[in-house]
């Protein structure tokens, strides 16, 4: 650290943060200085602020952030980062003063007194409906600036969960509204006049939402959801050059021998439909995908089972000291012609130089190709470039090296690139926009995870594993779609509506949540590459690849990995400044810059979550229920009309033309809206009808009539074949205000009655929907027989018009 200022530390407290031209400025904020006798703990901090406020922590919490520069050179741009626990702080001194020429620890602290101490719950009070104060755990910051997560703590305590004392008052106040009886008071207000609360079936309000933040304005999400057309996204990818039998002495140590075999058994196309409608499920500010049963996401446990990459190693970043032209002539013994138009090396010139290698190359030529080739691999399949015809040329100075390449993580620098390449593709709503990431491992999780598709696999042929020279020859999970015959399932000409109305649909048992089961893959004898880093699977370090920072959360998706999931999830941000960083700002010392990233990832065995509790299904309902009011589920918006409105069919000749005309046109119809419509208006029945016990004759005759009414407007939703039958069985108003008029005689009779009906509030949550349900199918079945057996026809004989 910088001499003795390691041991003095700025508190600012008593306002708010101004944002300023060079980021966060303290403006009118009272400053206070603490000088400590060694450089301060997270404790011996904490215990100082409240001495110099004069507080106590029996009644007031302090929460804390720290200012840190992350601008380069002369420019200047300051951000905030939490700091809740000794690792955040840590990792913020580090930031200061390693790496910035800003060396000053500045805290800035926010206190708020506690309420009155309540005895609390030994039972985790997860509610349906979380409380403001922990929505507000969860909500990005207004300003990224002014908030920004970028250290997290390391561990989470399995067995006994610790809450911070920060955090302590949330646990009462959960407690308290327990047992004041607010449970479910928000799961009553989801579903509004046929409207989930964050659906898609009109205009919906996502300010509300907790998981959907700055990044939302240009979202393809957004913009499908409010019925706007969008194009699918152009998918970038290269095939590698041709394999050699004499370059696998220089994949098995580099750990890219799967990806070579899976190469070698031939690539599949991407389908641009699928990994678009993916794209448009994901979600920059939580790094998962937003699907209707809970988050998801492609984690380094599915890059290493899939593809066989290292996650063990150093990141994948070097300070460039040399040209890159300096760098082909003396590794690939040759340079391309000058082309500074764009950065990056032409696909053309490479697969003319080094495709075939010579079968009398000595030893060094063999090299070159081998280098050329692994830059193939890498390049065009791990980190391609949008522009298409180039390969990218950051990791080849790592790739040069063939005896050190086996010592970088390329499993998460591959993470790290697909994870911004979707950060990116998911903000574009321009036709023929690009898609790059190693888009063949989410082709391969998407299919290993959902049936949306998913080729049906006919004859899987797998390596004989006992002839093979080497283990680490043997396969990873993604060659089974490879090597054997795959037909790929009808689908309406594979569209991409299609695909975003089916993960509209998306349930939860349709999900393959642990793919890579003892059961499951034991029959493939899989490469030791595959489980070697397992204990890394669960690291909080963030991704580093160059330019890019990704912060890496498996804590969202611990389901995926059978563990049980916290509710809500704690929230990092995943930083719109780390987003920011592009290789358009050239730079060729990324290694320092990211320094206090790159070395969180050296100590990632230090942050691996150390949770023991298994998977708990009521548990995971619980997050559901704020999982669902906390994000935009629905995408998909009625494209075409039905023609029926209020269960009547409004029909013509010219309009049955038209229809005709538009029907012969159309490639496919989505069904999702028409089944949330149909969903969220039988649960505001069933709810409906939970609450009518001891209503008297008119009101249960009023309900009565607006379940007729409701089942017809369904009828005409989903098609209307049937409409003609049911039409009769609407009541007319006039029958309703007659029964009201004899109410008052059958007031006593039906007192006597609902007191011999069994209390519905006593009733579990699926008896009572159940019911229900069952209340209202009888309800159309008896209209329906009501309204044909007038005209009942013999066999044979022509239908009554």
């Amino acid at each position: 650290f910088a001499g003795a200022m390691d041991k003095f530390v700025r508190i600012y407290s008593g306002g708010e943060l101004v944002k300023g031209p060079n980021g966060v400025e303290f403006g009118d904020l009272s400053e206070q200085g603490i000088w400590f006798k060694a450089a301060p703990t997270y404790s011996e901090l904490i215990d100082a602020v409240y001495k110099k406020l004069g507080l106590e922590p029996a009644t007031h919490n302090v929460r804390a952030q720290g200012r840190t520069n992350v601008g380069g050179g002369a420019h200047r741009h300051f951000i905030m980062v939490p700091i809740d626990d000794d690792m955040s702080w840590s990792n913020y001194v580090k930031a200061v003063f390693n790496g910035t020429d800003w060396n000053c620890l500045e805290v800035y602290v926010q206190t708020e007194e506690l309420p009155s101490a309540e005895p609390v719950s030994p039972e985790p009070a997860l509610l349906d409906s979380e409380p403001l104060d922990a929505q507000h755990q969860n909500t990005p910051p207004r300003d990224p600036e002014l908030g920004a997560s970028l250290f997290a703590p390391s561990m989470v305590t399995a067995n006994a969960p610790t809450v911070h004392p920060q955090h302590s008052w949330l646990r009462r106040i959960r407690s308290a509204r327990a047992r004041a009886g607010i449970r479910g008071q928000v799961a009553g207000e989801e579903v509004q006049s046929g409207q989930y609360q964050c659906g898609a079936s009109g205009t919906v309000d996502t300010t509300s939402c907790l998981l959907i933040g700055l990044y939302d304005e240009v979202h393809r999400a957004r913009a499908l959801a409010a019925g706007q057309h969008l194009t699918e996204l152009n998918p970038r990818n290269r095939e590698p050059l041709r394999f050699d039998k004499r370059y696998e002495r220089y994949l098995r140590p580099a750990g890219l021998m799967g990806l070579a075999n899976i190469c070698r058994a031939g690539l599949p196309s991407i389908d641009r439909a699928l990994v678009s409608a993916l794209v448009d499920r994901w979600r920059p500010e939580t790094h998962t995908f937003h699907m209707p049963c809970g988050e998801i996401t492609i984690t380094l446990q599915d890059v290493a089972m899939i593809l066989g990459l290292p996650i063990s190693g150093h990141a994948v970043i070097v300070n460039k000291t040399e040209s890159y032209i300096e760098l082909y002539q003396r590794y690939l013994g040759k340079a391309p012609p000058s082309d500074k138009s764009r950065p990056g090396l032409r696909v053309a010139w490479v697969r003319a130089e080094f495709n075939k290698c010579p079968e009398d190359a000595d030893e060094e030529t063999v090299k070159q190709h081998a280098r050329a080739y692994i830059l193939s691999l890498v390049g065009g399949l791990l980190f391609p470039d949008a522009s298409g015809d180039r390969y990218t040329v950051y990791p080849f100075p790592l790739i040069a090296d063939l005896e050190n390449i086996g010592s970088y993580s390329w499993g998460s620098a591959t993470l790290a690139y697909l994870y911004r390449a979707m950060c990116d593709a998911c903000r574009r709503q321009s036709d023929q926009s690009n898609l790059t990431g190693c888009l063949l491992l989410l082709q391969f999780w998407s299919w290993e995870r959902f049936p949306i598709g998913r080729p049906d696999m006919l004859k899987p042929k797998f390596p004989n594993v006992d002839e093979l020279e080497d283990d680490r020859d043997r396969p990873t999970v993604g060659l089974r779609w490879v090597v054997g015959a795959c037909t790929y399932r009808s689908a309406p000409a594979r569209c991409y509506e299609h695909f975003t109305n089916e993960f509209d649909l998306l349930t939860d048992d349709q999900v393959v949540w642990s793919p890579y089961r003892d059961d499951r893959v034991k029959t493939l004898h899989l490469a030791p590459i595959c489980t070697q880093d397992s204990h890394l699977w669960l690291t909080q370090a963030p991704l580093v690849f160059f330019f890019m920072v990704e912060v890496y959360t498996p804590e969202r998706v611990m389901r995926q990995f059978g563990l049980h999931q916290e509710c809500p999830p704690p929230f990092r941000d995943t930083s719109v400044e780390l987003h920011w960083c592009c290789r358009g700002k050239v730079r060729s010392d990324w290694a320092d810059k990211h320094k206090s990233f790159v070395d969180m990832w050296e100590v990632k065995e230090q942050h691996v979550i150390m949770e023991e509790r298994p998977y708990d299904h009521a548990n995971y309902m619980d997050y559901l229920r704020w999982y669902r009011r906390s994000t935009r589920i629905r995408l998909c918006t009625p494209r075409i009309s039905n023609g029926h409105q209020d269960g009547a069919s409004v029909r013509t000749a010219t309009a049955d033309d038209e229809d005709s005309l538009r029907a012969s046109k159309l490639r496919y119809t989505p069904r999702a809206h028409l089944i949330h419509s149909v969903t969220d208006k039988l649960t505001i029945l069933a709810k409906e009808a939970a609450s009518q016990k001891g209503c008297s004759r008119g009101e249960c005759s009023a309900f009565i009539e607006r379940v007729t009414r409701t089942c017809v407007e369904l009828v005409g939703e989903l098609g209307g074949s049937s409409l003609c039958d049911i039409a009769a069985a609407v009541p007319d108003s006039t029958t309703i205000a007659a029964e009201q008029g004899s109410e008052g005689q059958r007031d006593t009779e039906d007192e006597l009655n609902n007191s011999m009906v069994p209390d519905q509030e006593n009733e579990s949550g699926p008896v009572r929907e159940k019911r229900t349900r069952f209340q209202v199918d009888r309800t159309q079945v008896d209209s329906t027989v009501h309204s044909r057996s007038p005209s009942k026809r013999r066999r044979g004989g022509p239908a009554p018009r």
